[in-house]
């Protein structure tokens, strides 16, 4: 079913005057709201009191017949378990692929060390421990204030590979965050899978594509081993930014940039298709420019990585905008977020990962930069692998596999051209008021002090505790004025949201 968004709804509201004379039209358009304000709702009650507000015909009618608040709390429940359901299939289906991708990736080490190229085993040996290493700092972060035995049993699971599948688990069945904890269940998923992405995902995508186009493993099982690899990071790309979308409390908190996503199952599969050939269109260009490169030199691939990351860490810090949004401080936080910042921006120009167009990560205007100088990127390393093999320092290589111009060119030109097709279908089924979000040039300080005047609810205006005092020290005597203002009445009310963990973040 189509969803009317409020704009179009709002021309089409059935009168109190037509209440004894409803056509099938007006129920479609009360249908449609409902369903709408279900899902984009923070819980059911939001949703019934928005829908009621909205729609006067449905507020007399409750009036008259109270059953009728019954039936709505009854429908609203069903739709939000349909959603989870379907969220829950993709969120353990994500697990599942990454644990057979990384089953593939040592498989692979396997094979480079039994055919002697112990470099390739190496390098690949080397990104799974990072990948370890990585998921620990996470779990360290996050039961810093839990038990011993709690912290070994979130330690075991990083060692025996379940973390995903242990995160996807406590996301589907709505985990709360724990008092001290550091993320939330979903933003600790997200994490783990940016750090996944980061040290195994696009490493792995370039050691194989390297050995492949240096003619040292052009096997089945590798060519298959590098398909998983792109197919899993693409998946993991794609499902994390539907995720996040689709969250409905995301969606209340911060309804100008969660919602692209249309309702309605045939628009949504539509949408994580086109999401997930740009993203393996992405992986597959910067992986192969990276792979002609170390063709060349490796240290060439360093300096082009390097002198793109300088310029973004740049742009970040003549915004004042480089630290990250998560409560961390002093030389920890800045440590943190300089890391924060270049693990993102690699996954971004890796998987082009569309929730990382936020105003907390790399911004929209900054993320369409990325995407946009990506087939010069590519064209212009194709043309400097092609230049080395044909002079006399990569002709006394003697490279066992040699790529032409025709080849170079035509591969490349063809996977821009599928992605540039694929992001102009993506842009043409998402909800046409979020596009602007791709061009956005708000920074992350200037959307923490968004968040808290453009909610009217508390709870919301809340979030910024959650956020890097830095992001919003310039309301920052506003703000506490606020908080004075509002914690007796708090105290006094004891709504279900003024729990343990809020109470600690604003007396911290």
């Amino acid at each position: 079913m189509e969803v009317m968004k409020p704009r179009k709804l709002a021309s089409s509201l059935p009168t109190l005057e037509k209440i004894d004379n409803l056509t099938q039209a007006d129920c479609v358009t009360l249908a449609r709201g409902f369903d709408y304000l279900s899902k984009t709702s923070g819980n059911n009650d939001d949703a019934i009191g928005n829908f009621l507000k909205r729609f006067p015909v449905m507020k007399y009618m409750s009036e008259r017949n109270p059953i009728l608040e019954d039936l709505l709390v009854f429908t609203s429940v069903r739709l939000a378990n349909d959603g989870k359901k379907y969220a829950a299939v993709r969120l353990l289906g994500c697990a599942l692929l990454s644990l057979f991708d990384t089953v593939t990736d040592v498989y692979m080490i396997y094979t480079y060390w039994t055919t002697d190229q112990v470099g390739f085993a190496y390098a690949s040996l080397a990104s799974l421990l990072l990948n370890i290493v990585g998921q620990m700092v996470i779990v360290f972060f996050q039961n810093s204030h839990q038990s011993k035995r709690k912290m070994l049993r979130e330690i075991m699971y990083v060692l025996s590979f379940t973390k995903p599948g242990v995160d996807a688990y406590r996301v589907v069945i709505g985990a709360e965050q724990g008092v001290g904890a550091m993320y939330d269940p979903k933003s600790e998923l997200v994490s783990s899978k940016i750090i996944e992405m980061f040290t195994v995902a696009v490493p792995g995508a370039i050691i194989q594509s390297y050995a492949f186009l240096t003619g040292s493993s052009q096997s089945s099982a590798a060519i298959f081993s590098l398909v998983v690899s792109i197919f899993t990071a693409s998946f993991t790309s794609t499902g994390l930014s539907f995720d996040l979308d689709l969250d409905l409390t995301r969606r209340s908190t911060n309804p100008t940039f969660y919602g692209y996503i249309p309702d309605g199952s045939k628009e949504k599969m539509k949408t994580f298709a086109f999401m997930s050939f740009v993203s393996a269109c992405q992986l597959i260009a910067k992986t192969l420019c990276c792979a002609l490169c170390v063709v060349e030199s490796s240290t060439a691939v360093f300096a082009y990585l390097g002198i793109d990351m300088a310029l973004y860490l740049a742009y970040k810090l003549l915004r004042w905008d480089f630290y990250y949004w998560l409560p961390i401080y002093g030389l920890p936080g800045a440590f943190f977020a300089f890391w924060s910042r270049v693990i993102v921006k690699i996954v971004v120009d890796f998987t082009a990962c569309v929730h990382f167009r936020h105003a907390y990560e790399l911004g929209g205007s900054y993320f369409t930069f990325t995407f946009l100088t990506m087939p010069v990127d590519c064209f212009y390393f194709g043309s400097r692998y092609l230049e080395h093999v044909e002079s006399d320092a990569g002709k006394s290589r003697q490279l066992p596999m040699v790529l032409n111009a025709p080849q170079v060119y035509g591969f490349i030109g063809g996977v821009m051209a599928l992605q540039v097709m694929t992001f102009v279908l993506f842009l043409r089924t998402i909800n046409p008021e979020y596009i602007r979000t791709f061009y956005s040039s708000r920074s992350g300080n200037a959307q923490a002090m968004a968040a808290f005047y453009e909610n009217n609810e508390d709870t919301h205006k809340l979030e910024n505790f959650n956020r890097n005092r830095h992001k919003w020290k310039k309301i920052k005597e506003e703000v506490l004025t606020w908080v004075n203002s509002k914690i007796l009445e708090w105290n006094e009310s004891q709504p279900e949201w003024w729990d343990a963990r809020r109470k600690a973040a604003i007396y911290d």
